[in-house]
């Protein structure tokens, strides 16, 4: 009989690795109205940027903002404008629900051949393409332990 995997926890455990690691860690913008971004009167014509990996870090929003902690996505999800890894609004990233859908076919085609393991102890870190954009340093070193009884055929 062959396991099933949990659609809301893998939801979960997507939502909480794009909150640690999202695509872009910032979005530019230039403002085309004054207003006011905490408590200071910003003029039409300002480059504002927000930081998205300031903003999945900040402990009033997720406590342990460092943890690994998919639970925190279960039954409920972030206030409005929280967990933003692809953006927001008319600016959101076009590919971003893809971009999803893509990681969740991922996640339950290795789940269901095997037990993904890191390739070593060690925090591979981070490496920066552009001024927002990172990625895994080493390029994301993993071993797949196959299940009893499967074999991970073709995995690697």
């Amino acid at each position: 009989m062959r396991e099933e995997v949990s659609a809301p926890y893998t939801d979960a455990v997507i939502r909480e690795a794009f909150r640690l690691r999202p695509p872009v860690t910032a979005i530019p913008w230039l403002l085309r109205e004054p207003c006011d971004i905490g408590g200071y009167d910003v003029p039409a014509g300002t480059f504002a940027v927000a930081s998205l990996w300031d903003l999945h870090r900040n402990p009033d929003l997720y406590p342990d903002p460092e943890g690994f902690r998919p639970e925190r996505f279960l039954g409920n999800r972030p206030p409005r404008g929280a967990w933003l890894p692809f953006g927001s609004g008319p600016h959101a990233c076009i590919g971003g629900q893809l971009a999803f859908i893509q990681v969740t076919v991922l996640v339950h085609t290795l789940v269901r051949r095997g037990q993904l393991l890191p390739a070593t102890r060690q925090d591979e870190g981070i490496g920066h393409r552009a001024s927002t954009e990172i990625y895994p340093a080493e390029g994301c070193r993993v071993t797949l332990r196959p299940v009893r009884g499967r074999h991970p055929q073709g995995a690697r």
